[in-house]
């Protein structure tokens, strides 16, 4: 009798988180936080909630991981790889235009991010992971900026943290304008590419 080797029960596990992972953020972006049922989770996953509570110990452990899903998954991570060809100030710009935008894993992460936020008002086991994740955000955008400041695309004189900082701020508030209703998708864009433009540009 063969039997299963133990990196096939990892990468089996970790397949099977993942699959829970997506379809916790699939039904937060479908239905928001309020409207997500753990057993919605797990059919969408195609395990059993059991099975599902194997790998996540409550609802509020599935939120922190859909979070951590959607940060992963955001354009501004773009900043982390090598971008040969283009200035630092257009990574940047580039980055943060593509966090506006109705591809739908794209809007999806917007919303759950939006989602969530708005849930750690009220729930405050939610506050630290959140504030976690726009750290990394911030993260990616100051050194971005610190080495366009560096190389001469992006005013010098300029904090990157405060100005990450500021810039995620203009993304965040449009993203959740847009995503309500209240803002165009296209007047959103431009607002958000005309901050872009007057805080960084050297000119």
């Amino acid at each position: 009798m063969s039997r299963t080797r133990p990196s096939s029960r990892l990468e089996r596990a970790a397949r099977t988180r993942r699959a829970i992972v997506v379809a916790t953020a699939e039904a937060v972006a479908e239905r928001g936080v309020r409207g997500m049922r753990v057993e919605d989770v797990a059919a969408r996953a195609g395990v059993s909630t059991s099975l599902l509570y194997y790998h996540f110990d409550d609802r509020l452990t599935l939120l922190r991981a859909a979070l951590d899903h959607a940060n992963a998954q955001a354009p501004s991570g773009l900043l982390r790889v090598p971008h040969a060809g283009t200035t630092e100030f257009e990574a940047v710009r580039n980055a943060l235009l593509r966090e506006l935008d109705t591809v739908p894993q794209i809007r999806n992460n917007s919303i759950v991010w939006n989602e969530i936020s708005a849930t750690a008002v009220f729930e405050p086991e939610l506050r630290e992971d959140l504030r976690r994740v726009t750290a990394e955000w911030n993260g990616w955008v100051a050194e971005a900026i610190a080495a366009g400041v560096a190389e001469g695309s992006i005013r010098a004189g300029l904090d990157p943290a405060d100005t990450a900082e500021l810039l995620t701020s203009v993304v965040e508030g449009l993203s959740l304008r847009w995503l309500a209703g209240s803002l165009e998708l296209e007047r959103a864009r431009v607002l958000c590419r005309d901050a872009i433009d007057a805080i960084l540009s050297p000119a």
